[in-house]
């Protein structure tokens, strides 16, 4: 604004406080409808996964069970009938294959399994620092918790029960990678998540691999669904498009409905046209019928008007007031005193709402206990005056839990 500069904001799946920002004509908006040169968008099917719909659900390809040898050491890695890849998708890829056309597959979850639990008593491994349960990283034959990184050996035995039959549960990008391997022995297979792209280059030596032609199935996690353009793409698969529909956040669906209109586009931007195919059991939502039909003006509609009653943004503006501490107690007793501090706020008045305080949704993290509470308001400036009320005058007296607060102004997620 200062230098009179013009900023220009691209995206496929713009995010809706963009959308409505158009909409008010704080911003101007320019669409482009059509493909370069004219490409058609590539044809998207739905296969439900539920059980009994169509019979699709039973008839899938699964892991083999693990050797005698691999069980006694980590229990039964998986439940037995455990859907991957269906029916239509395993014929897609196999064409793609005998074609020599190019798949990219997503799951945006990684690891081996999700979570492990004894199934005589229930109990599931969880961190010990974090209350999220271990994810199973097979290669590396580690529980890990992809929050604060601890890791520990897989069980062999209950610690609470001492049975030995235990269950290795969930689905990540590790055994999707095992089981399209199984499945094509003679294709050429590359996986790329956070584990697999760590070490310096290997990001571009994966991708420089599959703009060759060096790699027929390239699967990997979100970050192999956008800015991605290779022509021989012609087949997209979408494991599992549910993964983080449901999560306790406002924006879940929105992330969801991006990540799949992103990787969607990624298939049939050459010569040939593309597929996309999405296995979900959520076939009716209205974040993968928009997907599907690729009509971000229908989803950005649905969404806006669904979080117009809970007054979430861009309704309203948000600062999401965190406190966190050592001692459990303390952490409660003191956002709740937080919070009636800031009710009594004459800079509250009308204008800015409070709710809460509550745990958070991941109530520890990195030994840490966290609640929060939501300040909202269509006014920017009434909740930045409560912010900066926050932030200069209430004092938590820590102590001995090491209280902290956080003022997430405008946040991207709630977690």
């Amino acid at each position: 604004r200062l230098a009179g500069a013009v900023c220009v904001l691209g995206s496929a799946t713009p995010a809706l406080e963009s959308w409505r920002n158009a909409a008010a004509g704080k911003y101007r908006l320019l669409e482009l409808p059509e493909r370069v040169e004219g490409r058609p968008l590539p044809a998207v099917e739905i296969v439900d996964l539920r059980r009994g719909r169509g019979g699709r659900a039973g008839a899938t390809v699964t892991v083999p069970a693990a050797p005698a040898r691999e069980r006694a050491a980590t229990g039964r890695e998986r439940e037995p009938s455990t859907p991957i890849l269906s029916p239509p998708l395993v014929a897609a890829m196999a064409e793609r294959l005998e074609r020599g056309e190019q798949t990219i597959l997503l799951l945006n979850r990684r690891g081996y399994s999700t979570f492990v639990q004894c199934r005589d008593c229930g109990a599931v491994w969880s961190c010990l620092n974090c209350n999220v349960s271990l994810t199973y990283h097979r290669m590396r034959r580690r529980l890990v918790c992809h929050h604060c990184f601890h890791e520990e050996a897989p069980p062999i035995t209950c610690d609470v029960c001492g049975s030995g039959d235990l269950s290795f549960r969930g689905v990540g990008t590790e055994q999707v990678e095992r089981t399209v391997a199984e499945t094509f022995p003679a294709a050429r297979l590359a996986r790329m998540d956070v584990d697999t792209t760590s070490g310096k280059w290997a990001h571009h030596e994966i991708l420089g691999r599959f703009e060759r032609g060096e790699i027929d199935i390239l699967l990997g996690t979100q970050m192999i669904a956008k800015g991605l353009d290779f022509p021989r793409v012609t087949l997209v698969g979408v494991v599992n498009a549910d993964v983080g529909m449901n999560l306790p956040d406002f924006r879940a669906s929105e992330r969801s409905f991006q990540l799949l209109a992103q990787v969607a586009g990624r298939a049939g931007r050459g010569d040939r046209p593309g597929t996309v195919i999405i296995q979900t059991a959520l076939p009716d939502h209205y974040t993968i019928r928009c997907a599907v039909a690729h009509d971000y003006v229908g989803f950005a509609e649905r969404e806006l008007a669904e979080r117009e009653g809970p007054g979430y943004p861009p309704h309203t503006r948000l600062i999401n007031v965190v406190v966190s501490g050592t001692e459990e107690m303390a952490v409660q007793e003191a956002a709740e005193s937080a919070a009636r501090w800031v009710r009594a706020l004459p800079e509250l008045r009308d204008a800015v709402t409070l709710t809460g305080p509550a745990p958070c949704p991941i109530d520890r993290v990195r030994s840490r206990w966290r609640w929060h509470f939501l300040l909202r308001s269509r006014s920017p400036r009434a909740l930045g005056r409560v912010g900066r009320a926050i932030h200069q005058r209430l004092d938590l007296a820590g102590g001995r839990a090491d209280l902290r607060i956080i003022l997430d102004r405008d946040p991207v997620a709630l977690l």
